[in-house]
């Protein structure tokens, strides 16, 4: 989400926009004076004022609504990192500047005239209605937090705010000028024709001399530091660690395995085969094959497949993404092709090659696991039990290792970095809840005594018995790995190089096609390419690059997996702005709209320095759970 709304702001009309709507926040800047003359008063704006439950109220409603948006709960430090208080603030302030502009120009609104109003809203009323229903409403506002003279007196606000900015900039025309370069901005379309040069251009790379490897290795000496390493010594105290499946008898799993029947029995499976036709046209040809006495293993091979290739697997029924072809394969019999079959991915033929039918696993097949289970279930009450008898051991001063050998416990032993691997920079296994017990031990000090960590159904005590620090590693170590990271790097500075020589030629006017073929690749070309549909060969950056200079201009950039993107501009086409409709009359609007909000902003900013404004910092700082010093 965050992407697309950096990528929408990147452009030149979201920029203008953008720019405009920050000139009116500046209008509604959060107060010019501290403090207020009234315990329950958090700002006034001339005569106005705004009550903390005002804003206690509109604030919750924002962040409600933005916790909405992001589908998850706004915490006070997200909604104070985005600036939701100041937000919320200044529309307050911004409605109270209209409260006191309307009341010196003599505007307002009756009654009558806001209760139709609100009758005529159409986003009032229940979906698919034609007629406004308050029952409806009230359903609305509770959802909103509101009640319905809030809700009156907000659309009063909204209406005399209307009026207001109807009277100073309604009627707003935008040059055609502005519309017709915002929309050769947006509809430029270009021809761009590239090459791509990839790690095979610039190979053989020989290894480099000892003096070239060592100074490069100096330089790049950080990327091979040795982390810290700490020695853990852990023991797990869980069900399963204590669990003892030996003791549970064939008779308790006799017993478990008769009342828990039906959760061992086994769905009928088939082993399905798929052909994709992609018209139901192709899909009927050859099934029409298979009735003239074509085999479907022929069919497999005249579409140049293997029957691996089109074997779905032996699945049961619900386990058949497509409803259509589990519908069709499990009404078929052994071996007998299916009629044409829609998918959402074209047409298909089937074919099921073997059938296992539905069947309740033995006792024999699943005592092992009601075994473990029983006993696990056992365990569990026992855990608390060894818990205390754990801590009373070790305060007696037992080791973990006397601990675990007394109550037949497994003690894990590993030296690990914070990233879970080794000395041989290989993953640690076998060390309980990992991520929270690496948390834990590289917060710990090397010896120390340390509380049980708590874990699903479980406790883990452990020690750090010592500490590696990290330190830089010398040449010697890590030689073969430098090696292939200087290779790479000298592979990229090869590259970059060739490609830059590459636009000096296209420049001089040597022609693409001369040097792809020189550089042993092939031209590509994108065609209609616009700065907001971009090309996925060449990227966002290739897209960039493409629009940076007139038709001719030559670039190159990054591409992706190491590789170097040389491109030249072919073509340019500014499509003529259509007049009247489409588009056009959008663009129009939306600047009129964007210049429209800006002055009025602006206006609303001077009414309320010539007002005056107050802003009990205090009290704001306590409404939104900030310190002082915020």
């Amino acid at each position: 989400m965050l992407d697309s709304m950096r990528r929408g702001a990147n452009t030149l009309p979201a920029k203008i926009f953008l720019g405009l709507l920050t000139l009116s926040f500046i209008g509604w800047g959060v107060g010019s004076r501290l403090g207020a003359s009234h315990s329950d008063t958090l700002a006034t704006v001339g005569n106005t004022s705004i009550t903390l439950g005002e804003f206690q109220r509109a604030y919750q409603r924002q962040s409600q609504a933005v916790a909405r948006q992001i589908g998850q709960a706004l915490t006070p430090d997200m909604a104070r990192s985005i600036g939701l208080p100041q937000q919320t603030l200044g529309t307050l302030m911004a409605d109270a500047t209209v409260a006191d502009m309307a009341a010196a120009v003599g505007l307002g609104v009756s009654d009558d005239r806001l209760a139709q109003g609100i009758a005529n809203d159409p986003q009032l009323r229940a979906p698919g209605a034609q007629t406004f229903n308050r029952d409806y409403l009230a359903q609305l506002l509770n959802q909103n937090n509101l009640n319905e003279p809030m809700f009156i007196a907000q659309r009063r606000k909204e209406e005399l705010s209307r009026q207001l900015s109807l009277g100073l900039v309604g009627g707003l025309t935008v040059p055609k000028t502005m519309v017709a370069a915002i929309y050769r901005y947006q509809n430029e379309a270009r021809d761009i024709r590239y090459v791509t040069l990839a790690r095979a251009q610039v190979e053989p790379i020989g290894k480099p001399a000892d003096d070239v490897l060592a100074k490069w290795y100096e330089e790049h000496k950080a990327e091979f530091r040795a982390p810290e390493f700490r020695t853990i010594e852990a023991l797990a105290l869980t069900p399963d660690a204590v669990a003892d499946p030996s003791g549970v008898t064939d008779e308790q799993v006799s017993r478990e395995y008769e009342r828990t029947k039906d959760q061992y029995g086994a769905p009928e499976q088939r082993r399905i085969q798929q052909l994709f036709y992609a018209t139901p046209e192709e899909a009927a040809a050859a099934a029409a094959k298979l009735k003239a006495g074509t085999s479907f293993d022929q069919l497999i091979t005249d579409a140049g497949s293997k029957p691996e290739d089109v074997d779905l697997g032996l699945l049961p029924r619900d386990k058949v993404l497509d409803p259509a072809v589990a519908g069709a394969a499990f009404g078929l019999a052994l071996n007998t092709p299916s009629e044409p079959v829609k998918s959402p991915f074209g047409t298909v033929l089937l074919r099921v090659t073997e059938i296992q039918p539905a069947h309740t696993k033995t006792l024999a097949e699943v005592a092992p696991e009601i075994r473990k289970a029983i006993a696990t279930k056992a365990a569990e009450r026992s855990v608390l039990e060894i818990h205390d008898e754990v801590e009373d051991a070790l305060a007696g001063g037992a080791t973990l290792q006397e601990v675990a050998n007394r109550f037949k416990l497994k003690l894990v032993t590993a030296q690990v970095d914070p990233e879970g691997n080794g000395v041989d920079d290989q993953p640690v296994t076998g060390l309980p809840d990992q991520a929270a017990l690496l948390k834990a031990a590289f917060a710990a000090e090397e010896g120390g005594e340390n509380e049980p960590l708590s874990v699903s159904r479980g406790f883990i005590w452990y020690n750090v018995s010592k500490v590696t620090p990290g330190r830089d590693r010398t040449l010697d170590e890590v030689k073969d790995k430098a090696i292939v990271a200087w290779t790479d790097a000298e592979a990229q500075v090869r590259l970059t190089a060739k490609a830059e020589d590459m636009v000096k030629s296209l420049k001089a006017g040597t022609p693409i096609d001369d040097l792809a073929k020189t550089a042993s690749v092939e031209v590509e070309t994108a065609s209609g390419v616009t700065r907001q549909a971009g090309d996925a060969g060449l990227g966002a950056d290739g897209v960039n690059a493409a629009f940076a200079g007139p038709k001719g201009h030559v670039a190159a950039i990054p591409g992706p997996d190491g590789t170097r993107v040389v491109l030249s501009v072919a073509e340019v086409v500014n499509p003529p702005m259509p007049e009247g409709a489409g588009e056009a009359v959008d663009i129009a609007d939306k600047i009129a709209t964007a210049v429209g909000q800006g002055l009025f902003g602006q206006y609303l900013g001077a009414a309320q320095e010539e007002f005056g404004t107050t802003v009990n910092q205090s009290l704001l700082n306590a409404a939104i759970g900030a310190g002082s010093a915020n």
